[in-house]
């Protein structure tokens, strides 16, 4: 990122140039008065001083380039956002003394600097590395060029207004082993449907079209048919899964982080004591974990914004559901058992349907309960919001779930997540 040519200049006259300014109307009122010669050039004087100090401070926020560049406009809760800066004096005149404020509201970004002695053409590099400890979008920028004259008379600012954006994606936590028996993945029931992708499935052949590609060719129904046929694909039988989450506001709570308890670190990230993260950073490694195992993954969470992605596979799969994890929020006003029977029509039997909230509502297990017995396979992590810092949960939903057969893991403010994951298959 290159700051615009034009930025926003001001002077300001500080105390010490106020205090001079003073002395040089009473030196100047002095000679008026007594015709003295030696008075009349301490005048001239203290002008001429007055007068380079405010060029000089003027001429010292000029003539800048200053350049941005970061690294990558996406990090990870727990990784590192790094971006260099560079300097440049196109002037003529050196910059004795020169400060780069940085407005950025990355949390913990520190890209100010204050350096001294750049001479004509000069340039200096930095770069600022940041741990990356708060999902979410963040801007870069606005930068302030704070320079002052050798005296300390006057100071002179240029704000250079333009700004770039950084997203941070949550955590994605590493899960050896989920606990889900290998049951809970056939797909015989799922509709076949063909697929324009190569799958392990193949479902006939057809004649070719304009715009088929020439590896789908099937040679020997072409020798056959005397004619060009194409291989067809269906899709992959297995189950989709779908990870609902609960986003409503009144049932998330966060406990304030003691001082002596930092944050709760893990894997190399950041998670703080805060249902809402705790949700978004499970739901996050669930979907990388499923993903990278060739499974189709869905996302559906009435927060803000109302975040809802069909079933895909692949890794620009994984970048649409991080991109809405980072920027979801718990603001939902609808609780989630009427997000689940609003959405029930849309799951298919045989698919599998994860279920994430710190809700004690009772009513959402009723319809976890109806779905699973009509073949929608249910799992459920219930985040125990007294671990939190709010009232109990998990004792008035865990034993109406483990009772109607669904997977069932409770998961506590410092407990990770891979351990809760796998207790769902016991």
């Amino acid at each position: 990122m290159t700051v615009p040519e034009r930025p926003i200049f001001r002077l300001t006259m500080r105390l010490r140039a106020r205090g001079l300014v003073l002395l040089t109307l009473a030196v100047g009122a002095a000679a008026l008065i007594t015709g003295r010669s030696l008075l009349y050039n301490l005048a001239y004087l203290l002008i001429a001083l007055l007068a380079v100090s405010m060029a000089w401070a003027w001429s010292a926020v000029r003539d800048l380039e200053i350049q941005r560049t970061p690294r990558a406009r996406r990090s990870q809760v727990g990784g590192f956002f790094e971006e260099v800066l560079r300097l440049r004096n196109t002037g003529w005149f050196p910059k004795i003394w020169l400060e780069v404020r940085d407005g950025s509201t990355l949390p913990g970004h520190r890209a100010s600097f204050v350096l001294d002695n750049l001479g004509r053409g000069g340039e200096r590099l930095w770069t600022v590395r940041t741990r990356c400890r708060r999902r979410g979008l963040y801007r870069l920028g606005p930068l302030t060029l704070i320079g002052t004259d050798p005296f300390g008379f006057f100071e002179a600012t240029a704000r250079l207004t333009e700004t770039t954006e950084v997203l941070i994606y949550p955590s994605v936590l590493p899960l050896w082993r989920v606990g889900l028996p290998a049951g809970l993945w056939r797909g015989g029931e799922a509709p076949r449907q063909r697929t324009p992708e190569v799958t392990p499935s193949a479902g006939g052949v057809r004649e070719y079209q304009p715009g088929d590609a020439f590896h789908r060719i099937h040679w020997p129904s072409t020798a056959r048919r005397d004619r060009l046929m194409v291989k067809e694909f269906d899709q992959d039988p297995s189950a989709d899964l779908w990870l609902f989450l609960d986003m409503m506001a009144d049932v998330h709570v966060q406990r304030p982080v003691r001082e002596e308890e930092g944050w709760l670190r893990e894997a190399g990230a950041a998670l703080p004591p805060s249902t809402e993260e705790y949700a978004i950073a499970l739901a996050a490694s669930l979907a990388a974990h499923f993903l990278r195992r060739g499974r189709a993954v869905g996302l559906l969470a009435y927060g803000f914004p109302r975040l809802s992605l069909p079933p895909h596979r692949g890794e620009p799969q994984l970048e649409r559901l991080l991109e809405g994890l980072a920027l979801l929020r718990a603001h939902g006003e609808i609780p989630f058992h009427q997000v689940l029977q609003a959405h029930a029509a849309r799951l298919a039997r045989g698919s599998l349907l994860f279920l994430i909230t710190p809700s004690g509502d009772p009513r959402w297990v009723s319809v976890a309960r109806s779905l699973n017995a009509h073949g929608v396979r249910v799992a459920a992590v219930v985040l125990e919001a007294a671990s939190f810092g709010g009232e109990a949960t998990a004792p008035r939903v865990v034993p109406a779930l483990q009772s109607a057969g669904i997977l069932t893991a409770v998961l506590e403010a410092g407990k990770p997540l891979a351990a809760a994951l796998e207790a769902l298959g016991r």
